[in-house]
């Protein structure tokens, strides 16, 4: 009897521990399924927070790459005061930005079909409106980053390399604006020319249009021409290679016609971002 009953308490003992062993390993899969939830779960909001201030970015940089870009060296510095803070002043902004956007839906402003042009679906909102929202939306995820350990793994702070790539991108972004407005100047001379407008010499400028300034440079190899965008406040220059075949190029300049590369992002532009009416009215 007494052997019966140490076998039943050796069985008992094997079915506990197995069991402990069995809820042990449970407990940790349900914790490393428990972690993996919370950050697929910042990765997937922290995604979408992006693709919102990108959607944002866009559109500004199309209205003004400039003013965008100088907001955002502000917005820099203004992270870098915050990151440097304590947790008390970081969990301080979090509070305002989370207290006027209370859902992650609340980051969407816009609420349009997905195939609507940002410029239609924008259109509603002013600057200033807009940059409110995107700074909002930087800020939260980085803040995110400082309080959140999951977050922190794969959110996105305010770097200097992304102010260092933005930087270099209008660079590129006024030179191929300006690339474009050269092509409508040579087509708006040739047009002038087949007109057989007088073109009117001032001394240095030998004709001008609402939109541009031409002046006759010299040139060893090319018939070159000198342009003034009124609208950028730049100058341009085109030369003329005649040969079989014979080329075109186009150069970057000073107010002194001194050639520079043009360092575009070989991408469609619209030199005068205008909207056309479709009834105008002529006085």
């Amino acid at each position: 009897m007494e052997l019966i009953l140490a076998a039943l308490l050796s069985i008992s003992i094997l079915i506990l521990l197995n069991l402990r062993i069995k809820l042990r390993n449970s407990e940790e899969r349900l914790s490393i399924l428990s972690h993996k939830t919370e950050r697929d779960g910042a990765a997937d909001r922290s995604l979408i927070l992006d693709a919102l201030a990108r959607e944002l970015a866009n559109e500004m940089m199309q209205r003004d790459y400039q003013k965008f870009s100088k907001n955002f060296e502000r917005l820099y510095l203004k992270w870098k005061e915050i990151e440097k803070s304590d947790i008390s002043n970081k969990l301080a902004h979090y509070t305002v930005i989370s207290e006027k956007y209370k859902f992650f839906a609340d980051f969407d402003e816009v609420e349009t079909q997905s195939h609507v042009l940002y410029c239609d679906a924008l259109s509603w909102k002013s600057d200033d409106d807009l940059w409110d929202l995107f700074e909002n939306i930087r800020l939260f995820n980085a803040l995110n980053c400082e309080l959140d350990v999951n977050w922190r793994q794969v959110g996105a702070v305010i770097t200097k390399d992304e102010l260092n790539h933005l930087r270099k991108y209008c660079l590129k972004l006024g030179d191929t604006i300006l690339l474009a407005h050269l092509h409508k100047a040579r087509d708006q001379l040739s047009l002038l020319e087949i007109n057989g407008k007088e073109f009117e010499y001032d001394g240095y400028w030998h004709c001008e249009t609402p939109d541009y300034k031409f002046r006759e440079l010299r040139h060893p190899v090319e018939d070159r021409w000198g342009v003034y965008v009124k609208s950028l406040d730049r100058y341009g220059i085109w030369g003329t290679f005649y040969d079989q075949p014979s080329y075109v190029s186009f150069y970057a300049s000073n107010k002194n016609f001194e050639e520079k590369l043009l360092d575009d992002l070989h991408i469609r532009v619209c030199p005068d971002m205008r909207e056309y009416k479709s009834i105008v009215r002529i006085d």
